[in-house]
């Protein structure tokens, strides 16, 4: 793909998708970039709309989509342009308007269309094997007739969970995250551009009203949120919450520099954004002296404008930026020790040539494994360091959506795989966020979706 533009182009004006048609809404809301530019005017919706969309969404669920359908929207969702939006102005807006680095929609890209298109056979690889009787089988059937998605804003990849439902009949409706309605719109023209019945899909901006009202409503409910909206929907069976993901690296004795190398490139990647990036390393060695090493490995990476190819970092407004510089701030006052990668400005940000602000990876480290700051989660490369003593098991492994382990780490694997708050294991280099069918991310979405049912068929006598 070419080089992203910095040509300010008019801002569009997105209406709500109401079951693949525009819904014209007099509630709007300015959307501004990272750099100050008006980047759209977001009509919002309201539960009303959402009301109507769960019934046309249960009206239109039906049989699981074929391959050669989901091939080709994943094709016109990577290549062509829809509603004439380039996949190159597609990069520029998500990057603009969330503030993750060009590269990372422009990968998304990629990975959303292949992963479209294979989306019904991840969904078949995470369940049983079928039944081996000659009367009897088991067939995975959907647990209700509509999804409701409270979608985030700091990755496109996640939209693709919510894809997968609509591979399987679901009629889905999804409220996208404040920063990024372009992502589910997109998906959406590109499903019904390839021939999605009408009615299967709605995408509604709007406000926590509307969320809550499909969450509530809708059979089955996906949430993206933080520590809050977890505890607001924890034990509800008909809502999968994607919440923290406290990812963890433990560098035992033996860890070398490659060791540290790895560990700053999964704090760092992807702009630190993602749920699967590192954001607490333990370890059995010095911890002040692990912590100058992430922060020597982080240094090299100059902040640059996020539409620069070989930007790495997040940017935000100014406000923003120094929202989250003062809270590092708080956490160094708490006895956390600094230990600077890139010096900031006198407020901790630092200004970038098109007006937006972004901080450098921040690297903290304690002595103290049960103070509270650790497993602190900011929305840039950020890390905090803290020891680990073999004696403590895996107390302090828990709560984990990834555990890497490096180094020799004995028979602690074995324990871990057996901890259910570990949600995903790696074991000695390797990405966080690896992804293939079969694999679940946090428990398998297949079978929160889908429910086994039997049936038994005559014997037949000659």
């Amino acid at each position: 793909m070419a080089a992203p533009t910095t040509a300010r182009i008019a801002a569009p004006v997105l209406h709500p998708l109401l079951g693949g048609r525009s819904w014209e809404s007099e509630d709007g809301a300015t959307l501004t970039a990272v750099d100050g530019g008006e980047l759209a005017d977001v009509r919002q919706a309201p539960p009303l709309l959402a009301q109507i969309a769960l019934r046309r969404a249960a009206e239109s669920a039906g049989a699981a989509l074929p391959d050669e359908f989901l091939a080709r929207a994943g094709r016109l969702f990577a290549e062509e342009v829809l509603e004439g939006e380039s996949p190159a102005e597609y990069c520029r807006r998500v990057a603009l308007a969330s503030g993750v680095p060009y590269a990372v929609p422009e990968r998304a890209l990629r990975h959303i269309g292949a992963g479209l298109a294979g989306a019904g056979a991840a969904v078949a690889a995470e369940l049983p094997a079928p039944l081996a009787h000659p009367r009897h089988e088991v067939r995975w059937v959907r647990r209700g007739r509509t999804l409701g998605v409270v979608a985030p804003s700091n990755h496109p990849e996640p939209h693709l969970a919510w894809a997968r439902a609509i591979a399987l009949g679901y009629g889905v409706v999804v409220r996208p995250g404040g920063r990024d309605p372009f992502t589910p719109l997109r998906l959406a023209r590109a499903l019904y551009a390839a021939g999605l019945p009408e009615g299967r899909l709605s995408v509604l901006p709007g406000g926590h009203d509307t969320a809550e009202f499909l969450v509530k409503h809708a059979d089955r409910a996906l949430v993206y949120g933080g520590p809050d909206t977890v505890a607001r929907w924890s034990g509800r069976d008909t809502v999968a919450l994607r919440g923290p993901g406290r990812s963890k690296v433990l560098l035992c004795g033996g860890a070398d520099r490659a060791a540290i190398a790895h560990t700053a490139y999964t704090v760092l990647a992807d702009g630190g954004v993602r749920c699967t990036n590192t954001s607490v390393v333990l370890t059995t060695e010095d911890v002040h002296q692990v912590a100058d090493a992430l922060a020597a490995e982080l240094a090299a990476h100059a902040p640059r404008p996020v539409l620069d190819p070989l930007a790495q970092l997040p940017a935000f407004l100014p406000a923003q930026a120094r929202r989250l510089a003062a809270e590092v701030g708080r956490l160094t006052a708490a006895s956390l020790r600094h230990h600077p990668s890139t010096a900031g400005g006198p407020d901790g940000t630092v200004e970038l040539p098109d007006g937006s602000h972004t901080l450098p990876p921040v690297v903290l480290s304690t002595t103290d494994p049960g103070r509270p700051e650790v497993g602190t989660e900011l929305p840039f490369p950020f890390v905090v360091v803290a020891p680990w003593l073999p004696r403590e098991g895996t107390d302090r492994l828990r709560d984990s959506l990834v555990l890497t382990l490096l180094g020799a780490v004995g028979d602690l694997p074995e324990q871990l795989v057996a901890e259910p708050t570990v949600r995903r294991l790696v074991i000695g280099v390797g990405d966080p966020w690896a992804s293939a069918p079969g694999l679940p991310h946090d428990g398998s979405l297949g079978q929160f979706l889908l429910e086994p049912k039997a049936v038994i068929h005559p014997e037949v006598h000659p």
